[in-house]
């Protein structure tokens, strides 16, 4: 991605790819290719695409449903956020409530203690519980806890009143950037968090569980982030049992997590990233720093999910995806897990079936998870054979032992090279 805007992909031939989990089973690319990184600890392609005819719409949608990382510069140009502080934050909700992260023995509930318009949080350096053990397992971790106000949570009643809730769904419904489709005012408001804090403030790694890609702002200020993909899980690593949720606070830290990208975000800027990416954040603005992370529904990461399959259905974080995963992958002809082929023939046939059922009429999401060649179609050889390689992976998931107790492999190393190629910052 040129800082033009402009786009260029890799074909899937010129990408190196890792060990399948088995004969027939999808292939992973390796992640310094696809995601256009030029050594572990440099930042993500950058793109600016404010001077586009479109915005830059085309482009962005092509790379979110690719699951692709990027900086985008203007980011919050014309929204009705851009530039909000913490004080003007203050100003305009002074009645909002938020809370401290990392507080569990004085706030074992997380309930939102703080109210916004008591100015003194502002400059607030409080280590978090556990601070010590984190810097032991990383000098980098952040020492201090942010400041979370949970918008997406407000149907809990903690975030603020009817007026606070309803003034925060205008102000953030009316900023949906140039660049996307603005459809998503909605999910932007749905899923909406603002972080906030003072210098060296900042939120330790940790995976999510959302199943759309994350943008994340900063209205004003500035923030480090270190982020990297969900790990290699190679065969013999097990498989999270459901609803298990594996990377919680520490556990990154704990397995050497090396993060693949490491950047500074400035006022305006934003940073585009797909679901289950593990990631961190320090403020680093000399005064408080806002930020807004949040999540959309337009496009979904459809063919990032094909293209990092097997890991992501083995991690119990991202549960919550699996049965949309499994829907796009069978064109929802496979309910069940009894219902899967049980042999390559049987898959061959069974996709026969699902596609002659469908007669041609595929959602923009199937499309995308079959569109191997990318010509905006999907035909039924080019089905059957991603069909088949859907259902040997499945076979391969369902050997693994169900545990609680992953061994994922952290390393981005490529094959063939001794370390991760690296630009420390």
């Amino acid at each position: 991605v040129a800082a033009s805007g402009s786009s260029s992909s890799s074909s899937p031939e010129a990408l190196r790819t890792l060990t399948r989990l088995c004969k027939g089973c999808f292939e992973e690319p390796v992640e310094v290719d696809y995601f256009s990184s030029f050594g572990v600890g440099r930042e993500p392609p950058r793109v600016k695409w404010s001077d586009l005819e479109d915005g830059g719409k085309a482009d962005f949608r092509k790379l979110a449903d690719a699951g692709k990382v990027l900086i985008i510069e203007d980011a919050t140009s014309g929204m009705a956020l851009d530039g909000w502080t913490c004080s003007k934050m203050a100003e305009e909700f002074p009645d909002g409530k938020m809370r401290r992260e990392y507080d569990w023995v004085k706030n074992p509930q997380d309930r939102n203690l703080q109210t916004m318009g008591s100015l003194s949080w502002m400059g607030e350096k409080i280590e978090g519980e556990d601070a010590r053990d984190r810097l032991d397992q990383d000098a980098f971790a952040p020492r201090y806890a942010p400041f979370y106000w949970g918008v997406r949570e407000y149907g809990n009643g903690q975030v603020g009143s009817k007026a606070v809730v309803n003034k925060l769904r205008k102000l953030v419904e009316s900023s949906v950037p140039t660049f996307m489709d603005p459809k998503n005012g909605a999910s932007l408001f749905e899923n909406a968090e603002f972080w906030l804090g003072t210098n060296q403030t900042g939120a330790r790694a940790h995976m999510d569980s959302h199943c759309i890609a994350t943008l994340s702002f900063v209205l004003s200020g500035e923030r480090r982030w270190r982020i990297g993909p969900v790990p290699r899980m190679p065969k013999g690593g097990g498989r999270s049992k459901n609803d298990d949720v594996f990377f919680d606070d520490g556990v990154a830290y704990a397995l050497k997590w090396k993060p693949m990208f490491e950047f500074t975000l400035k006022q305006g800027e934003a940073v585009l990233f797909p679901p289950g990416w593990i990631h961190e954040t320090l403020n680093t603005h000399v005064d408080c720093t806002v930020a807004l992370t949040t999540q959309f529904d337009i496009p979904k990461p459809v063919k990032y999910y094909r293209t990092f399959y097997q890991r992501l259905r083995r991690v119990g974080d991202l549960n919550p995806c699996w049965k949309s995963m499994k829907s796009w992958a069978s064109l929802g002809g496979v309910k069940t897990d009894k219902q899967m082929p049980a042999t390559d023939k049987a898959a061959t046939a069974k996709a026969t079936e699902i596609y002659e059922s469908r007669k041609g009429s595929l959602s923009p999401q199937e499309i995308s998870f079959h569109d191997i060649n990318e010509d905006g179609t999907v035909n039924a050889d080019e089905f059957a054979a991603n069909f088949r390689s859907w259902v040997a992976t499945e076979a391969a998931i369902r050997q693994e032992k169900a545990t609680r107790k992953l061994k994922p492999d952290m390393d981005l190393t490529p094959p063939g090279e001794k370390t991760a190629p690296r630009e420390d910052l």
